[in-house]
């Protein structure tokens, strides 16, 4: 593998879990937007939200994302809002390949409910209940995320080691 795997598709689908996992398994490093964003702010992302807002926290995220112009062969995790970036992406797919990692509805609202920290470590966008609010965020971001993407997989039912494995697939071309 020559050139990077940018993981995009909303929160909890399994972007860090699985984009640790596959950069181990292609012996190369992983990098999570959201970990950057904290990391150069030196605050969560909650505190960045609730201290300068949401519009704040996507100027981190875009410099972020064109940062990332710069890496060469790594695993990129990427914010469930990375994808309103447009302009960024192009830029991002020529330096290697976009795989959107999605689940059914159900599903994400199923891990969300069972991840007790989810909340403290992303703010809600429209103070909504969760899954309102996914059902909502997928309605904009869904096409955005199936124009970008060169591949899809979707996480619903599969272990991390078999999302891992299809991504593998599609990258050898066989």
């Amino acid at each position: 593998m020559e050139e990077s795997i940018y993981l995009i598709g909303c929160r909890a689908v399994g972007k860090s879990s699985i984009g640790r996992e596959l950069a181990k398994r292609l012996s190369c490093p992983f990098l999570d937007t959201d970990s950057m964003i904290t990391e150069s702010q030196g605050q969560s992302v909650t505190a960045i939200v609730q201290e300068e807002g949401w519009q704040k926290f996507r100027e981190h995220e875009k410099d972020v994302l064109n940062q990332l112009l710069d890496y060469k062969k790594c695993v990129v995790a990427t914010g469930g809002g990375a994808i309103l970036h447009r302009e960024v992406w192009p830029h991002l797919k020529r330096r290697g390949t976009v795989v959107w990692l999605r689940a059914d509805i159900d599903v994400l609202c199923k891990r969300l409910r069972g991840d007790k920290q989810s909340a403290g470590q992303r703010p809600s966008l429209t103070g909504d209940d969760v899954c309102r609010e996914l059902t909502e965020i997928l309605a904009e971001r869904s096409p955005l995320y199936a124009a970008t993407a060169d591949c899809i997989v979707d996480t619903g039912e599969m272990s991390v080691d078999n999302v891992v494995k299809e991504i593998k697939h599609h990258l050898s071309g066989s």
